[in-house]
């Protein structure tokens, strides 16, 4: 697992200061960018550099109890499945310091060849990053 934090900001909401619920997907990929830099890669270089890159093909996330500006969150990341062209990823949010489950959010990964953008099995080196916080 890992552990991402985050804050709800002024531009996360609606007109009542409560979350806009699709900006749970902003804390999930938040959350994913940060496990890719912890794991030494960087978006950046994964999409300018690597022969690979993986892009979202599914995402689902369900919103469970409201947020106002200045929540703190804890997004726990899991890596649920990895396939052999694809992995799933879920995300659970945390509103701290109550330490309340207030959503959850999945998101399917496909890795494509970087040049050609068709499907390859996902590389050794992403894999084994990937193994480190699987809880298949």
């Amino acid at each position: 697992m890992f552990i991402a934090k985050n804050q709800v900001r002024m531009h996360d909401t609606d007109m009542a200061g409560i979350l806009y619920f699709p900006r749970q997907f902003r804390f999930a990929h938040d959350a994913l960018e940060d496990f890719v830099e912890s794991e030494g890669l960087s978006f950046n270089e994964v999409f300018l550099k690597e022969k690979f890159v993986f892009v979202i093909a599914h995402a689902e996330a369900d919103y469970l109890k409201p947020l106002k500006i200045g929540d703190k969150l804890d997004i726990h990341l899991h890596v649920k499945r990895i396939g052999t062209t694809s992995f799933t990823i879920l995300y659970e949010l945390f509103r701290v310091p109550e330490n309340v489950l207030v959503g959850t959010a999945k998101t399917v990964h496909v890795t494509l060849d970087g040049k050609t953008r068709e499907k390859i099995s996902i590389p050794p080196e992403l894999r084994s990053k990937l193994e480190r916080h699987s809880i298949e």
